[in-house]
């Protein structure tokens, strides 16, 4: 969650989601013109198809006389990978010539994929590559991958996880999933009854005047002009059908409640800046990108906002039950959303990850325990096993990125201040031989610990960063 992985959250990984338009994955604008960018062995191509084979190894048992039949599970396959490539430019035979170099190669290679990421695999059948005088400057190719089984004697959490910024994505994404199979189970009835309508009505009021205030309440202005579409939106509230045949109403409730927190998740401005880049693409200097610790802090507030907000309206409804399980829902995507947007912080220490860390863990608890309050309650029938095991999952994967991270992030340090001194000389004090780090040093120092006077500072203990990790 340090932006470490700068290749997935410079690509702007924020919102999240899968079952509505606008929740939509991880996929948006800035993705969608390097999603098809692939390489095998180092050899770049662009990747237009993908087929991916997943599923279980079942044999078909059939009996004389018998219609029926039995199966026999012998476990999980890993179907292979075919892949469709194109080589375009003007090097396009010689980068042609690479890859049926690499082609031949024998033994693992690293399969690049646009979708799946980093993939061990092994080419398992000849590759095809194709010229035709009707397409210059292009050649295509095809080959069939599989992925290289895991190493069998890999144990643990940490060993299973090769990802773990991809692991907290996944799992808030899952998260958003639950929130919406709740808001399906709310409203899942074929005749809408006046209360229900009267709920959905309630809800996205109280969620209205939530993320008014909220956003309201931030001096950051590009939150403000990220959330206006989506705010007049939930304003405007949502149509109540004439049928309730199928999902069309509860997903749009769903999309109209998730739109600003994805609309603030999707605005975070990327941690790592590109070194060459138009000037317009250099990270920063879109006047609408959010600082990742603004939006997670705002997002996190909204969630708590959006628990209180939820129990007083549910008190107050003519159907309590279907209130709690649609604030649930609403609540539920915030906090993936907050998952989302805290993928790009940036730590400068390791209490600072520490921080954070426990600041989402105590965020998820405060949702588990309120799933686990309305479990005790009669009402809407919501999938409470789906929604704990989603927030569980999230706050493992939570856990084990911050835990994976720590090891490379610099301590902090405390430093005994016997008298009143100078910062300058405790500066020095701390940098020991390499003065070259005094500067940094005392920086680290003052903003650390809010030195108002520094030259001046009070007998104590001042916290700094350990001066081999300042840069």
């Amino acid at each position: 969650m340090s932006g470490a992985l700068s290749a997935l959250s410079g690509l702007g990984a924020g919102s999240l989601g899968s079952q509505t338009g606008l929740l939509g994955g991880m996929a948006g604008g800035l993705l969608n013109g390097a999603l098809s960018v692939a390489a095998w062995r180092g050899v770049t191509f662009w990747m237009p198809n993908s087929q991916d084979e997943a599923g279980r190894r079942m044999l078909q048992i059939w009996f004389p006389g018998r219609d029926d039949f039995r199966t026999q599970d012998f476990g999980a396959q890993d179907g292979p990978i075919r892949v469709s490539g194109l080589i375009i430019g003007d090097d396009y035979v010689i980068r042609a010539k690479r890859m049926r170099t690499v082609l031949m190669q024998a033994g693992n290679g690293t399969l690049v994929h646009p979708w799946w990421g980093a993939i061990k695999c092994r080419l398992v059948q000849s590759g095809s590559i194709s010229f035709s005088d009707g397409e210059i400057r292009m050649t295509r190719f095809q080959a069939t991958f599989v992925r290289v089984p895991p190493d069998p004697t890999s144990k643990g959490l940490f060993a299973r996880i090769a990802d773990t910024l991809t692991s907290v994505l996944t799992q808030a994404d899952a998260l958003v999933d639950s929130a919406v199979m709740a808001m399906r189970s709310v409203l899942s009835v074929l005749t809408l009854p006046l209360a229900l309508v009267s709920a959905v009505s309630s809800v996205v009021s109280v969620a209205h005047g939530v993320w008014d205030a909220v956003t309201g309440s931030t001096a950051a202005l590009p939150v403000r002009t990220a959330a206006s579409a989506p705010l007049a939106a939930l304003a405007g509230g949502v149509s109540v059908p004439v049928t309730n045949s199928d999902t069309t109403y509860a997903d749009s409730v769903a999309t109209l409640l998730a739109g600003v927190p994805a609309a603030v998740a999707q605005s975070v401005s990327p941690t790592a800046s590109a070194a060459i880049a138009p000037a317009d693409a250099v990270s920063g200097v879109d006047e609408n990108d959010i600082d990742p610790a603004v939006a997670t802090t705002l997002l996190i507030t909204a969630v708590q906002s959006l628990r209180t907000a939820g129990q007083t309206a549910a008190e107050q409804a003519a159907d309590p039950a279907s209130v709690r399980g649609l604030m649930l829902g609403a609540t539920l995507m915030t906090a993936a959303q907050a998952v989302a947007a805290a993928s790009s912080l940036t730590y400068a220490s390791q209490d600072d990850a520490l921080s954070w860390r426990d600041r989402l863990l105590a965020m998820l608890d405060d949702l588990i325990g309120d799933i686990e309050t309305l479990a005790g309650t009669s009402g809407a029938a919501v999938p409470i096993s789906g929604m704990l095991g989603a927030l569980r999952d999230s706050k493992a994967a939570i856990t084990a990125d911050i835990s994976e991270r720590l090891g490379r992030l610099p301590a902090v340090i405390a430093v005994t201040v016997p008298r009143q001194m100078s910062a300058w000389l405790v500066a020095y004090a701390v940098a020991g031989d390499n003065t070259a780090e005094v500067e940094d040093v005392w920086t680290d120092m003052v903003a650390r610990n809010g030195l108002r006077q520094p030259a001046v500072t009070n007998p104590g203990t001042l916290r700094v960063l350990q001066p081999s990790d300042l840069t």
